[in-house]
């Protein structure tokens, strides 16, 4: 985030990355770290879980199909902790739209078709990142 009177980066934004897939996840933390993003990146929600603990996340972007725990239960799980609550959620699906609907149900705050859209993906990564500095601002 910049200080919008001296330009000055305040702190690199986090991002946390869950997808089984290595593919995936490759390529979404190279162009979220091309980006200037720190990422941190893994294939097993609940190992992101435990991580989030030491590695508190300011965005965390979640493939909706995994094993183990999917990203409808783990979006469930960090909307339940209050720790969490302000840290937007962009799940990846290439579900059908009710399906898609439910993530939104769930508490995730966006969502991203694949194949991933390099605009599309950083677009809204920046838009859900200011969004969570405005509710920061505003929650005091």
């Amino acid at each position: 985030m910049k200080s919008v009177a001296t330009g000055v980066k305040l702190h690199t934004d986090r991002i946390l990355i869950v997808d089984d897939s290595p593919e995936i996840l490759s390529v979404t933390e190279a162009i979220l770290s091309s980006a200037g993003y720190e990422t941190i990146a893994y294939t097993d929600g609940n190992i992101a879980l435990q991580i989030m603990e030491l590695l508190p996340p300011d965005l965390i972007v979640l493939d909706i199909n995994m094993p183990h725990i999917d990203g409808f239960e783990m979006t469930k799980r960090i909307r339940g902790n209050p720790t969490w609550d302000l840290t937007p959620i962009l799940l990846f699906t290439a579900l059908d739209s009710s399906q898609a609907a439910y993530g939104l149900e769930c508490g995730a705050d966006d969502l991203l078709g694949k194949p991933i859209g390099i605009e599309e993906l950083l677009g809204k990564v920046s838009l859900l990142l200011h969004s969570r500095y405005r509710q920061q601002l505003r929650a005091g």
